[in-house]
């Protein structure tokens, strides 16, 4: 009975309780997805009534249902601009309305011969939100298509027709599929990337906790000068980049055995080694100023961004964008290994690198700092 007595003994299921409901949050996230305003380009490369038929079903589809948001927030581009666009990540996908729409849809019983509308996607940029854009674009195409054999049958009346005629007449209207960036075979569905990402962070954080430990107990036996506090601090940051180069060549190396198909092993190895040692510094610098409390900080950032990462931010509750995802670091190596698996991007791979590498200097500038503070005590 003395263990009930313990205040450390209650401790744990209070502990349990709190981890279960920080890993129940994701619930919110992934239990029913609402989708609103998945960026969507729409080409028009023709003219005439039928094209105005598009634009006006486009219009609709962007007023949402009972004052609902939208599904698809459409903007108009060229289509000279489209890989530029897609490259960028601007939008999931993009309806194009080809030349000679207009002729090829008047004409298609008498050619027995259905028009197309065009649907770009843009896989690499996000699997699920590329998947939701192309199936509400497709689903656009299927109603206009049923409005157009609706009217064409009836212009026909009891005229005889051949099963070529009632093909046309079933689906006036098809849409024609071309993928962008595609998300290629063997990388998880896509979900390789995070994958890949996950052990980044996570290597940061118990690495940088037990360094952390370590460092503790000896400066807790000793008392240090200035240049022995100095070299302590170097001593730990040599040990981040051991701890980086593991994280990412193991990863680099399960992936081989995985038989993840990697564009470069050497790439992939240094830049999770890159984003685990930038991790580190973050680690290594809030540890040494709030101690063991920052492990905690950090378990719970990790927690709270499982689901977030894997899902577009427009399929995300509102308080989930605002404040949540903004501060998943997780998120930005998975984004630059998402450049390098599905966009054909080199080390440097523009934004997702700029933060990780502004996370490090920050992380390298408060560490340092916090030297001061030893030196002080």
């Amino acid at each position: 009975m003395r263990l009930f007595k313990e205040k450390l003994a209650w401790a744990a299921p209070i502990a349990v309780i709190l981890i279960i409901a920080l890993f129940s949050v994701n619930l919110f996230v992934q239990g029913d997805p609402q989708i609103k305003n998945l960026p969507v380009a729409l080409i028009v490369n023709d003219e005439g009534k039928n094209v105005d038929a598009v634009k006006t079903a486009v219009k609709n589809m962007s007023q949402g249902v009972d004052g609902a948001e939208p599904v698809i927030a459409f903007t108009t581009e060229k289509e000279a601009d489209i890989d530029t666009l897609f490259n960028d990540k601007t939008y999931y996908a993009a309806l194009v309305v080809p030349k000679g729409y207009h002729d090829a849809l008047t004409d298609a019983v008498k050619n027995k011969q259905p028009a197309t509308l065009k649907v770009y996607v843009n896989q690499g940029y996000n699997a699920t939100g590329a998947n939701a854009a192309k199936t509400a674009l497709t689903a656009l195409v299927n109603q206009m298509s049923q409005q157009y054999s609706t009217t064409f049958i009836k212009q026909l009346g009891d005229k005889q027709i051949d099963a070529a005629d009632a093909t046309v007449l079933a689906n006036p209207i098809v849409a024609q599929d071309k993928v962008f960036n595609a998300v290629t075979a063997k990388t998880a569905n896509g979900s390789a990337p995070l994958l890949m990402a996950m052990p980044a962070w996570v290597g940061a954080l118990i690495g940088g906790f037990i360094v952390f430990l370590a460092t503790a107990s000896i400066v807790k036996k000793e008392r240090l000068n200035r240049s022995q506090v100095l070299r302590l601090m170097s001593n730990q940051l040599l040990f981040g980049i051991i701890i980086a180069l593991f994280s990412g060549f193991t990863v680099a190396t399960i992936g081989t055995i995985a038989d993840i198909a990697m564009p470069s092993y050497l790439l992939v190895a240094l830049f999770v080694s890159f984003a685990a040692f930038c991790f580190y510094l973050l680690v290594s610098a809030v540890t040494a100023w709030i101690g063991k409390p920052a492990i905690t900080l950090f378990m719970v950032v990790m927690l709270l961004g499982m689901g977030v990462i894997m899902m577009p931010p427009e399929m995300l509750p509102d308080f989930f964008v605002n404040f949540v995802r903004p501060w998943i670091p997780i998120r930005f190596a998975a984004e630059g290994l998402r450049d390098i698996f599905y966009f054909g991007s080199g080390f440097y791979t523009g934004h997702s690198f700029n933060v990780i590498a502004g996370i490090g200097i920050v992380g390298l500038i408060v560490f340092v700092l916090s030297g001061f503070k030893r030196q002080n005590r």
